[in-house]
C-alpha cells in the first residue's frame, strides 16, 4: 500500500506538472489568438468539420497556433497521457491493496479506454496540424473526445465506488470522484460549457493525488 502511495504521488506530481506546463510551452506564448487555452483545446477537441478547424485556425490557418497545437499535443501524448494513465491506475492499488472484484478492475480498465481513446484523439490532431490540406482525412475528433472523457468519468464513478462502499471510507475522494461523470453527459447533452467536467476531472485528480500525500505521510509516521 505504502509503494503504491508513493508511485501514485509521484506520477499525479508528474501530471500536474506536465499539465502546468503546457501553459509556458513558447509555441502556446506566442500564439496570440489562443488566448482562452483550455477553450481553444477543447473546440479542437471537438471538431467535426473542417469548417470547425476554419473558425479555430482561421483562414488560411494561422501558422503559430498550429505550432502551437502541435507542441502541445506532442507533449500530451507522450508526457501527460502516460502519466494520468499511471497516475490513476496506481492509484487503484493505493485504495485497494491488490484488486479484488470488479469495481478496481473497471476503474483500472476505464482508465486505459480513455488513455487509448486520447491517444487517438491526439494522434489526429497531430497528423491535422502536419497537413492541414487533408485534415478531412482525420475528422471527426469529437467522438473520440466524448469516448475519453466518458471512460474517465466511468473511472471515477468506479473509485467513488471503491471509496463510499469500501472500509476504510474515503467520503471527500468520493464525492470529487463521482463528480465529472454526470458533468460529462451534461456538457454532451449541451447544457453545460465542456470546460466544466474538465473543473469536475480536475479537482477529483487533485483530491486523488493529496490523499496519496496523506497516505504516504501516515505509513511513514
Amino acid at each position: 500500500m505504502n509503494r503504491a502511495a508513493l508511485i501514485t504521488l509521484i506520477f499525479g506530481l508528474i501530471t500536474l506538472g506536465v499539465f502546468v506546463a503546457f501553459r509556458f510551452l513558447p509555441e502556446v506564448q506566442a500564439a496570440a489568438m489562443l488566448g482562452d487555452l483550455p477553450g481553444a483545446v477543447s473546440q479542437f477537441q471537438r471538431a467535426e468539420t473542417p469548417a470547425d478547424l476554419a473558425v479555430l485556425f482561421g483562414f488560411p490557418p494561422d501558422a503559430q497556433a498550429l505550432a502551437a497545437m502541435n507542441a502541445l499535443n506532442t507533449l500530451d501524448l507522450y508526457a501527460f497521457i502516460p502519466a494520468f494513465t499511471l497516475f490513476l491506475i496506481a492509484g487503484v492499488f493505493m485504495l485497494t491493496g491488490a484488486p479484488r472484484g470488479p469495481l478496481p478492475w473497471a476503474a483500472i480498465v476505464f482508465v486505459l479506454i480513455g488513455a487509448g481513446a486520447d491517444v487517438m484523439e491526439t494522434s489526429r490532431q497531430l497528423a491535422i496540424g502536419a497537413d492541414m490540406a487533408d485534415a478531412g482525412a482525420y475528422l471527426p475528433l469529437a467522438p473520440w473526445h466524448w469516448l475519453k472523457y466518458s471512460a474517465l468519468g466511468l473511472n471515477g464513478l468506479a473509485v467513488a465506488g471503491l471509496c463510499l462502499v469500501r472500509d476504510p471510507r474515503r467520503w471527500v475522494l468520493g464525492l470529487m470522484a463521482l463528480a465529472p461523470l454526470p458533468a460529462v453527459l451534461a456538457a454532451w447533452a449541451g447544457l453545460i460549457e465542456p470546460r466544466v467536467f474538465g473543473v469536475a476531472l480536475t479537482l477529483y485528480w487533485v483530491t486523488l493525488l493529496a490523499v496519496a500525500a496523506i497516505e504516504l505521510a501516515r505509513k511513514r509516521a
